[in-house]
């Protein structure tokens, strides 16, 4: 029995392989070893994937667009809408240009409309001060300034015009030290060396007044003798501003006064800063 089965089946491969090759033709079938074509392929690689509105395959392409339910369909593409604002307008973009290349309407006119307070420091209104005042530097000086003028007045006797300020040098640490930078103010009146040899040597007495040593020693002096000895020993420090007070007044009589400048007393200002009076 096992003997006649294993002939039968024997016989039905042979019969199926000729019945295949009587069916098989080159000329409509093409080479037996392709593969299939495209078509082929993408049905047989293809698994679908049922969505809650449409069947997607493997590479995640719609087969059966669900046509039924186009609201869906837009609802879907509506998220991939950008929201665009147009930008907000700049300041300048609010103000009309001027008819011609004379502005007019003062110095109000690029300002913004929400706010007038552009010309706060740099107005040309206001009225100047009988007695000026110095400040720290943030602009060129104004048009109606006294700088690159001839000198007017006299020393001592009428207010100055202007007061330049010559700000602290901290590049050293907290010793007290004056920029050596020549203001541009000051051309016309004194050079840039004569300005440099002044500020250094009002800076090499700060150097000497503030000595570790010499404070070092007028402490125990103070602590030995109960404080008495400050009452008929000067201390290094004293002594010292009592040599920049000369400094300072040699340097008005012979440079800077008879050019129309005045160095004033820094320690007034506890040498935050040096200013000089401009006439």
């Amino acid at each position: 029995m096992v003997g006649d089965d294993a002939e039968n089946s024997k016989e039905d491969e042979k019969r199926d392989e000729v019945r295949v090759e009587e069916k098989w033709d080159p000329l409509q079938h093409g080479d037996p070893l392709d593969l299939g074509s495209n078509e082929d392929l993408q049905a047989s690689n293809t698994m679908a994937v049922k969505d809650a509105d449409s069947i997607l395959d493997s590479n995640g392409r719609l087969l059966f667009p669900d046509s039924k339910h186009p609201s869906m369909a837009s609802r879907r593409a509506s998220h991939l809408r950008l929201d665009i604002k147009p930008p907000s307008p700049q300041p300048w973009d609010l103000v009309d240009p001027p008819a011609d290349n004379v502005c007019t309407s003062g110095p109000e006119y690029y300002s913004t409309l929400e706010s007038r307070k552009y010309d706060t420091l740099r107005s040309t209104s206001h009225t100047r001060p009988l007695i000026p005042k110095s400040s720290y530097y943030f602009a060129a000086p104004p048009p109606d300034s006294a700088y690159g003028t001839h000198p007017i007045g006299q020393i001592g006797l009428h207010h100055p015009r202007e007061i330049l300020r010559i700000e602290r040098d901290y590049t050293g640490g907290e010793l007290i030290q004056f920029a050596p930078i020549y203001p541009l103010e000051l051309e016309g009146r004194i050079t840039p060396t004569q300005f440099l040899e002044s500020i250094n040597a009002i800076n090499e007495v700060l150097i000497s007044a503030h000595s570790l040593r010499h404070s070092f020693l007028d402490n125990i002096l103070a602590v030995f003798s109960l404080q008495l000895s400050r009452l008929f020993i000067p201390s290094h420090y004293e002594k010292e501003m009592q040599c920049l007070r000369y400094l300072v007044d040699d340097l008005n009589t012979g440079l800077y006064n008879p050019v129309g400048l005045n160095i004033l007393w820094p320690q007034s200002v506890a040498f935050l800063y040096l200013e000089m009076e401009y006439y």
